[in-house]
């Protein structure tokens, strides 16, 4: 292959990409506002206990935030306290009594996984076919 044979670069299809244009920037996405509105966030700190004693609970309890409802519910009531948040009720808020244990489903421990309780993919429809097979030999 001799280097002084080389093809020029077709020109014609450089200047047909130049003569497209620019790409068109895409439309931004209409966002909707938040339910409650916007509210200012905590620079002075005034709930960062509150907030750390809420994110602990989280933590021991493997993100399962209806076992730290009290926590998250103090945290709450301490931003409506210092105006970082309209005041509203607790109830409003999706609370119920805090005296009232927690509906029996969300008390139960997780469900197992079905690779927990020895699910293998197919193993259904094998066990049809064998099933199927077992009744032609009858």
């Amino acid at each position: 292959f001799n280097t002084s044979e080389r093809r020029p670069v077709d020109s014609g299809r450089a200047r047909r990409r130049t003569r497209r244009g620019m790409a068109q920037p895409m439309k931004a996405a209409q966002g909707r506002p938040p339910d409650k509105g916007s509210f200012p966030l905590d620079h002075s700190s005034e709930c960062k206990a509150s907030m750390e004693d809420y994110m602990r609970c989280l933590k021991a309890n493997s993100n399962e935030s209806f076992r730290c409802r009290e926590q998250s519910a103090a945290y709450l009531s301490c931003r409506m306290d210092r105006n970082l948040m309209a005041r509203e009720s607790l109830v409003g808020l999706g609370y119920r009594q805090m005296d009232t244990a927690p509906s029996p489903a969300l008390a139960a421990e997780p469900a197992r996984t079905e690779s927990q309780r020895g699910f293998v993919a197919g193993l259904n429809r094998v066990n049809a076919v064998r099933a199927q097979e077992q009744e032609k030999r009858r």
